[in-house]
């Protein structure tokens, strides 16, 4: 009986530092993991825009905005999409932030953040609901991450554009 529980108890205690002491390793390394590195470019301008969230600049480069997905041709919010993005950008001089391992996608277009007059267009779009966050789950976490978190799940909230049902 003696044996049994002193067994309950220590088995007890393993579980008890098991589930606290890797809430404090993870917290630990989510305090350790790197700041993503950004890099900024300027004095660019927006000569087309052909989605929500893809454009072409004046050095003729073709920009997709990181973090995000606005609705394709023929998907619901889709024109809205893109007038909203020509609205803010087409013909203005941009700024773009760039994640330093996250520069240009498999289809050779620039990948990056655009503030163009102290807004943020990606977060802007999602917060707007004519834009979805998207993630991958195996890389860091992205600068803009818990904002266009939160400006999803604000237009989620106030189900507005794809969020509408």
């Amino acid at each position: 009986m003696k044996n049994k529980v002193l067994s309950s108890v220590l088995i007890f205690v393993l579980i008890f530092l098991s589930f606290f002491g890797g809430s404090y390793f993870e917290k630990q390394k989510a305090k350790s993991s790197p700041t993503p590195v950004i890099s900024t470019i300027q004095n660019q301008t927006v000569i087309e825009v052909s989605e929500g969230d893809t454009f072409k600049l004046s050095d003729g480069k073709t920009f997709r905005l990181y973090g995000v997905n606005a609705p394709e041709v023929k998907e619901p919010y889709y024109e809205e999409a893109k007038a909203f993005t020509q609205n803010l950008v087409l013909g203005k001089e941009i700024n773009f932030e760039q994640e330093d391992n996250y520069k240009v996608d498999k289809f050779g277009r620039e990948l990056g953040y655009v503030i163009v007059n102290g807004v943020n267009l990606n977060i802007e779009l999602v917060r707007n609901g004519l834009a979805r966050v998207v993630l991958y789950e195996k890389r860091a976490k992205i600068k803009y991450q818990d904002e266009l978190l939160s400006a999803e799940n604000e237009a989620r909230e106030n189900k507005v554009g794809v969020w509408k049902k």
